[in-house]
């Protein structure tokens, strides 16, 4: 490609040529055509690479080939379990941070015809530490509207929908500031839905274990158990650690990204 030849009219390059001389001239319209070249190589370069990467997002990772990752082992950090004691002190600290994994546990039922059960846990991790709030011991529920109504925190998750249904049933507020993941993974042409154990493998290329039988277990249980504080805090801990590392290997490539992937991202 001639970038000097087809960026300026033929008569105003003559008198350049006239002024400048031609040894001149031609070495000034090498360089240019040079930098244009390299130019437009890395863009062609940038736009295969996040075509390539985003190829990768919409596929579905077979099971066999998860195996093979190294294990989600996030949950060793802090989980702090909240209650009306602890309440403001770790409304306080959520609120100093702007990325948060958001998830909910509800006691399931398993007879047909059933109505819903109401929330038993709320979830939302910083990356250092996610707070598990035992809704049937915090009789403050004015000060949870608070927090999931602030638009300061992002709230990450996947499949957000029931909870935000059952958060404006249940407490009358509205789950503001959201990223739904499996929306986020549509934009990039993703039909299958995304869940927990694909998302930590396609972005975190690492193993989340998921248990059936804890996923069905008693939420609304006083105490929760070891297993079951793992199997919370390891999805809200995933969703934000997704999140960001999805907003670090996308940021080069905003230029190809429409306004409400940018959005979505928080660019």
């Amino acid at each position: 490609m001639n970038f000097i030849q087809i960026s300026a009219n033929s008569t105003i390059l003559n008198l350049i040529e006239e002024n400048i001389g031609a040894e001149e001239f031609n070495r000034i319209k090498n360089k240019l055509n040079k930098m244009a070249t390299e130019e437009l190589n890395l863009i062609d370069g940038n736009l295969v690479a996040y075509t390539d990467l985003t190829n990768k997002f919409v596929q579905q990772m077979d099971k066999s080939e998860i195996l093979t990752l190294p294990i989600y082992e996030k949950h060793k950090r802090e989980v702090i379990m909240v209650d009306d004691t602890n309440l403001l002190s770790s409304i306080e600290d959520i609120n100093k941070v702007r990325y948060l994994g958001f998830d909910t546990e509800s006691k399931p039922v398993f007879r047909r015809g059933q109505p819903k059960s109401k929330i038993s846990l709320m979830q939302i991790a910083t990356t250092e530490k996610c707070y598990i709030f035992q809704m049937a011991k915090i009789t403050d529920r004015d000060s949870i509207g608070e927090l999931i109504e602030n638009k300061n925190l992002l709230k990450i998750g996947i499949g957000l929908g029931e909870d935000i249904n059952k958060l404006k049933n249940e407490l009358g507020y509205k789950l503001n500031s959201i990223v739904d993941l499996s929306s986020l993974f549509r934009c990039f042409g993703r039909k299958n839905r995304i869940g927990t154990k694909q998302l930590v493998a396609l972005v975190l290329n690492e193993n989340i274990k998921k248990s059936k039988k804890m996923s069905t277990s008693n939420w609304a249980t006083k105490k929760l158990s070891h297993s079951q504080i793992i199997y919370a805090s390891d999805d809200a801990f995933s969703s934000v650690d997704a999140y960001i590392k999805l907003r670090e290997i996308l940021l080069p490539y905003k230029n190809y990204m429409n306004s409400k992937l940018l959005k979505m991202l928080d660019y």
